[in-house]
């Protein structure tokens, strides 16, 4: 009786959260209108100032008066110095604007077949993307280890999406109650079909033997601790990678601290 109370906590809990990112994607669609708004004036107001310079730049100081000669000049560069402020603003509305296209492209449902993707793209989107997590941006340290060079491959996006997340998501819940918090990816090409990608954190281990019949992780007496749910998360999260590992066409090798998805680097039948 107290796993299905638990149970039935965790799903009223989980649907909650769902219907939040529902509305939030919403939100996400609505601020981006806003956006291009404050883009375009930005930049009308970059064409104005500049207009303004020029102006000013080709104006004749020889028959002014020595104040007006001052006044002019300061004035240009106060434009000069509202001309870089606009410029900051605008590079910050351009973050802004990456990050929104970020949650709206992983937001959108999408086609489920497989389309060419730069891999290393995809993985520093979906870091970007969990930089929405407080504790991941600031409490764990991230070394990357990635191509320099563009990594094409064909291969369903949202499966290989949802694989890193898992897989990420497995690796902070790990170290949320360490002290030593650090994470290594690393990207590279094993060989001339395979790429491989590694997670390696310094939290608690992986649970050994773990597979997709959650009847094996009995829930503790206190069925709405917050531990008893992380573990269970915990176990959805590796599951989720391991089924979209499959689906990939790939092979998913979890170790106590360390988590390796073997990626095919050519079109493979995707297992349906």
């Amino acid at each position: 009786m107290g796993n299905i109370r638990f149970l039935e906590h965790l799903f009223y809990s989980c649907f909650q959260n769902s219907k939040i990112g529902h509305l939030a994607k919403g939100i996400v669609h609505n601020l981006n209108g806003f956006m291009q708004i404050f883009s375009m004036n930005i930049e009308m107001l970059k064409m104005d100032i500049e207009k303004d310079l020029k102006a000013i730049e080709l104006t004749d100081y020889s028959g002014l008066p020595d104040i007006a000669a001052s006044r002019l000049k300061n004035i240009a560069d106060n434009l000069q110095e509202r001309l870089k402020r606009l410029s900051r603003m605008e590079e910050s509305l351009t973050n802004m604007e990456n990050m929104i296209n970020i949650i709206t492209n992983r937001s959108q449902d999408g086609e489920d077949r497989q389309r060419p993707v730069i891999l290393r793209q995809v993985v520093e989107e979906e870091l970007d993307f969990w930089n929405a997590d407080l504790f991941f941006k600031h409490q764990i340290e991230k070394h990357l280890s990635l191509p320099g060079t563009p990594t094409l491959i064909v291969i369903n996006e949202r499966y290989l999406r949802d694989l890193i997340d898992g897989l990420l998501d497995a690796c902070i819940k790990q170290m949320r109650e360490t002290e030593e918090r650090y994470l290594k990816l690393t990207l590279y090409q094993k060989n001339g079909a395979t790429w491989s990608l590694e997670f390696e954190h310094t939290g608690n281990a992986f649970p050994a033997g773990w597979d997709q019949d959650f009847s094996r992780y009995p829930l503790e007496a206190n069925e709405y601790t917050q531990k008893s749910s992380g573990d269970l998360f915990l176990i959805l999260a590796l599951n989720l990678a391991k089924v979209r590992a499959e689906q990939i066409g790939g092979v998913l090798k979890i170790e106590p601290q360390k988590a390796t998805c073997l990626i095919p680097n050519e079109k493979q039948p995707a297992v349906e």
